[in-house]
């Protein structure tokens, strides 16, 4: 059986990546300087250079006039966050954009109804947006709000506006607390397409529901995040009696 030899650029990506792990090299950290690295692989410049272009394609480094090359931000998703993904994007340094990709009205199927707690059959708007970070696609946002709670929604701007503050705002509507939960899954193709990854590569399946403080579910919402993009956050607290007791 006839072993496929990777490609040299293949072989210096994957060093580089190899070194990235290896080194714990978070945002803003430096790479070597060319030089060192070719030495390290035993690469010529140019491959080196082909390379890390394709991980700045990638959005994996990027780089510095006169300061080399850095590893790129991640976005931080803070699971117990309820702030807006544009507004927590832009507190990061980041330059959020968002596309509309779809918006509907659905009937309720059975696990609809249960997660929103409406009758089988009833009305929910379905918004599909694709969140953008940089110019790199990032993470797809599929939201599920109650059509009765929100009439006339789609004549809101969920583009360059935000979802909860439209639902404060125009409904009345305060989201104040919800449940997360997050797992890895691999990409679809229409996935894929959108998040420009190749079909089967793995993603952050992120499923939601945030309520009202009266525990009315307002929004259920399945997000698909790029693994490579993205890094999943969670604050742990201790709780008041535990601490107490430990005083």
């Amino acid at each position: 059986m006839q072993m496929t030899v990777p490609r040299p650029r293949e072989q210096a990506l994957e060093q580089i990546m190899a070194y990235i792990l290896e080194n714990k090299l978070s945002a803003d950290d430096k790479l070597p300087p060319e030089r060192e690295m070719c030495q390290m692989w035993g690469v010529n410049r140019c491959t080196l250079r082909s390379a890390i272009a394709a991980l700045t394609e990638q959005g994996i480094v990027y780089a510095v006039q006169g300061s080399g090359t850095r590893i790129a931000h991640k976005f931080r998703r803070i699971l117990q966050d309820l702030q807006g993904f544009s507004e927590y994007a832009a507190d990061c340094g980041l330059r959020p954009e968002t596309r509309l990709l779809s918006m509907s009205q659905v009937e309720c199927d059975k696990q609809l109804s249960r997660r929103l707690h409406l009758v089988l059959g009833e009305n929910a708007y379905r918004i599909s947006r694709l969140r953008i970070l940089n110019g790199q696609p990032t993470l797809i946002e599929t939201a599920y709000i109650p059509a009765a709670l929100a009439p006339g929604l789609e004549e809101h701007d969920l583009v360059t506006g935000s979802l909860f503050s439209v639902l404060r705002e125009g409904y009345g509507l305060d989201l104040d607390h919800g449940e997360e939960k997050a797992s890895i899954t691999t990409a679809a193709e229409e996935e894929a397409v959108h998040l420009g990854i190749a079909a089967g590569d793995p993603v952050f399946w992120i499923v939601s529901i945030t309520q009202t403080p009266e525990g009315v579910p307002v929004e259920y919402c399945r997000t698909v995040a790029r693994a490579d993009k993205v890094e999943l956050v969670s604050v742990l607290h201790r709780g008041e009696s535990e601490a107490s007791d430990h005083a």
